[in-house]
């Protein structure tokens, strides 16, 4: 059977509301962005990366298209084209590109929810709350290197799916395809652009043609072949990094010992953690932090907010899913339906792209599509409550609000906490730089302390970080 989209008249837009949108999403921005410009250029992060940045255009991207287990090209031209346009002035242009990033993924978010009534404006703090409190979130904003590659894909992401879900445009084919292949050179993680584009006309989305999908088919491929066949990059293997396993962190040689015969039993199992932090916010990074709290009798008020959130915004969604079923099992999708479809594929996809190491920040994409559904399936929600509801009925839902919406709103304050503390962390890093690279045998050369004493001048004295924050309840606010 086809699918059928059902393009259901929407209720009126109020350009009152639209402008309230826009305006509410630079706002959330510009406070994020605030803190984003109290972080130094991190010194583990980002030193060893701006060195390259030396390299000619050529060297630098034939480098990449070699370098074992990854594949990143264009992230490396992203980072170059800053770096030459920042005349050395690195802190302003590299920190610069990280806000403008973050007030484009903010707008690009309200484009694709479409805020359209009063109802869709009492939601649209909660979406954003869970856009940007999600601890998935929290790794494209605290780390640099000195661009956040991850930001980039989540702009990629969101830029695909505003692109198939409107009216198709001849130039679209076109946008897709490059938007694709950028991404896919981009990280490992951009191949989830394919994921939208593709998923999306599957759901009825008419933003790309059937030709424009073949060539998405045969790129996907192409990139398969290039990057195992012909240039043999591979995938990472067990022992390039720390990965959580049950209720610890294992290092390299301990993931060796235990799965180095056998990876599948610990490749399965990064792909079920993966799939459930998003849901659950736990396992996170592959550990079972809260369950090792709970067996150990250590659960308290502060740990129990995260999970709260969590499973108060996936019941939301799960329940939208539920009433729509019908409607679903008929192939008969409307805008709404097809964004929480696209969230569902993406967090599939996600998952299994994830399957060599655990790490938060790499389910991003799945993470912020995860805000859209909860977002759609908010405003269902109200929006299916009878207006002669029984008073306790409407007490009810007014209250499983407050509380789901309380909890977000306590993850948000954390991660401005926890990126105010990170700052003053990296400042310290900063004091000790010299002393941290002689102790790990690291030869800095003439040229290079030219770049190393330019950053810690800044990170010390031409840009410091503003003091920590100390709020009374530092640890509920950080999840600690």
């Amino acid at each position: 059977m086809a699918v059928l989209p059902v393009d259901k008249p929407q209720e009126r837009a109020d350009p009152r509301v639209v402008w309230f949108a826009y305006g509410y999403a630079l706002i959330v921005a510009l406070c994020l962005g605030h803190f984003l410009l109290g972080l130094p250029i991190q010194l583990s992060d980002s030193f060893g990366q701006m060195l390259k940045l030396s390299a000619s255009w050529g060297d630098l991207l034939v480098g990449e298209f070699t370098q074992r287990g990854y594949m990143r090209p264009l992230m490396w031209g992203e980072l170059k084209l800053v770096h030459d346009l920042s005349g050395g002035s690195y802190w302003a242009w590299f920190r610069g590109a990280h806000v403008v990033e973050v007030a484009v993924l903010s707008l690009l978010y309200v484009a694709l929810v479409r805020p359209r009534t009063v109802r869709d404006v009492i939601v649209l703090p909660l979406g954003f709350a869970v856009l940007t409190g999600m601890h998935t979130f929290q790794g494209t904003v605290r780390e640099a290197f000195p661009l956040n590659h991850f930001m980039a894909v989540l702009l990629y992401c969101f830029a695909a799916a505003v692109l198939v879900i409107g009216e198709y445009r001849r130039w679209k084919d076109a946008a897709g395809v490059i938007l694709f292949a950028v991404a896919a050179l981009t990280i490992e993680s951009g191949l989830l652009v394919w994921v939208i584009l593709v998923g999306g006309v599957l759901v009825g989305a008419r933003g790309m043609s059937r030709g424009g999908v073949a060539v998405l088919v045969l790129l996907l491929a192409g990139y398969f072949v290039l990057r195992f066949p012909i240039l043999g990059v591979g995938s990472p293997e067990l022992i390039e990094r720390s990965s959580g396993f049950g209720f610890r962190i294992l290092d390299p040689p301990d993931l060796l010992a235990r799965f180095g015969p056998n990876p599948y039993p610990f490749y399965l199992y990064n792909v079920v953690c993966s799939f459930l932090s998003v849901l659950l916010s736990e396992p996170t990074g592959g550990v079972f932090r809260l369950t090792h709290q709970l067996l150990e009798g250590d659960l308290d008020a502060a740990s129990l907010v995260t999970p709260i959130a969590s499973i108060g915004a996936t019941a939301l969604v799960f329940m939208f899913i539920w009433r729509r079923r019908a409607i679903w099992l008929q192939r008969r999708f409307q805008r709404d339906d097809q964004l929480v479809i696209l969230f569902l594929f993406l967090l599939v996809a996600n998952a299994v792209i994830s399957y060599p190491y655990v790490k938060d920040v790499v389910m991003s994409p799945a993470g912020a599509f995860f805000a859209v559904a909860v977002f759609v399936a908010a405003r269902h929600a109200l929006a299916g409550l009878p207006a002669k509801a029984p008073a306790f009925a409407g007490a009810a839902a007014v209250a499983a609000f407050a509380v789901i919406g309380s909890a977000w709103a306590v993850r948000v304050v954390g991660m401005h906490v926890s990126l105010r503390s990170a700052a003053y962390v990296e400042r310290n890093e900063w004091a000790y730089a010299n002393i941290s690279l002689q102790d790990d045998g690291v030869v800095v050369t003439d040229t290079e302390a030219v770049l190393l004493r330019t950053l810690r001048d800044d990170a010390m004295f031409v840009h410091p970080p503003p003091p920590p924050l100390a709020p009374p309840l530092r640890r509920l606010l950080q999840g600690e």
